[in-house]
């Protein structure tokens, strides 16, 4: 039986439920490298003058390296988010609200990011047809274990390490059972920005079952992958969560070398099994797969 959360169809519909999430009057995807040097609208949704998607073009080709923001002559806020889409043509999304709707913050930028990851997908893997979770627009299990087997297979020829991190919202089904679905979903659309807004150029970040999500972090050994964790593990809890209901996060890290035959989900399963333990221990907090953790295995072990 499939996860509730698993949506295989194409783009549109998961950009209407964007522009709806996200407060949207509109947005468009962009090509920008194609022949002649014309853009080419690839997807849109919403409404909107020419004018603002012309202006938010300006604006794309003008930052094209980061997140930018700003308004246009029609008042209308607009944010843009460009990205390099195989193979190295440059293009990126355009977004913009009603006019004199509510500006765009810095930290808007990190809305702009989880769209890029959701559209890359997308447009790497032939027009839509991957599962993305609804709930979250991350990619899904399938997605995330292809995408991390095709780093493995570089780094066969290219040398380095990796680890693959589980992170699962250990007291999820307590926290569903006491405060309510919308409760404790919000509280995972909210880790899956969280964990959007910590990946590098490269990483790959999915929600591979209800209350897991994986990240994948080529070039990154487990102690670093362990400091990470801990400050995953030690963010304050969201000040609207229901008194004694404090999510409980379990985290679980799998390294791997270069010169190593271990597949993908050998390695979720190595870092499953250290989240289980959590689990079973009642224990928030981190654990390195080496049969025992090199490292303190809660937040409170790393108090001095």
């Amino acid at each position: 039986m499939p996860h509730e959360f698993e949506f295989d169809g194409t783009v549109d519909p998961v950009l209407e439920e964007f522009c709806a999430a996200a407060g949207l009057e509109g947005l468009v995807v962009l090509d920008l490298g194609g022949s002649g040097g014309a853009p080419v609208v690839v997807h849109r949704s919403g409404f909107g003058s020419p004018s603002v998607m012309d202006e938010g073009r300006t604006l794309l080709m003008l930052n094209p390296d980061a997140p930018a923001h700003g308004v246009a002559s029609d008042r209308r806020p607009i944010l843009v988010c460009p990205w390099t889409t195989p193979p190295a043509r440059a293009g990126g999304a355009v977004l913009w609200r009603a006019p004199r709707g509510a500006r765009w913050r810095e930290s808007d930028h990190a809305l702009a990011g989880g769209l890029a990851v959701l559209l890359r997908t997308f447009l790497a893997t032939g027009n839509g047809q991957v599962g993305i979770d609804r709930l979250t627009g991350l990619p899904n299990r399938r997605w995330f274990l292809d995408e991390v087997d095709r780093h493995l297979d570089r780094m066969l020829f290219g040398g380095g390490i990796g680890t693959l991190t589980v992170i699962e919202v250990a007291n999820f089904a307590q926290i569903r059972a006491a405060s309510g679905r919308d409760v404790a979903q919000t509280f995972l659309v909210r880790l899956a920005a969280q964990l959007r807004a910590r990946v590098r150029p490269g990483d790959a970040v999915a929600r591979v079952d209800t209350a897991q999500f994986g990240l994948w972090q080529p070039a990154m050994d487990h102690l670093t992958a362990a400091e990470r964790a801990h400050e995953l593990c030690t963010e304050p809890p969201p000040p609207d969560m229901p008194s004694g209901m404090v999510p409980r996060l379990a985290i679980g890290i799998a390294a791997r070398a270069a010169d190593s035959a271990e597949d993908v989900r050998a390695l979720l399963q190595r870092a499953i099994a250290e989240v289980a333990e959590l689990r079973r221990q009642e224990a928030g907090g981190w654990r390195v797969s080496r049969g025992v953790p090199l490292l303190p295995r809660r937040p409170d072990d790393m108090k001095s």
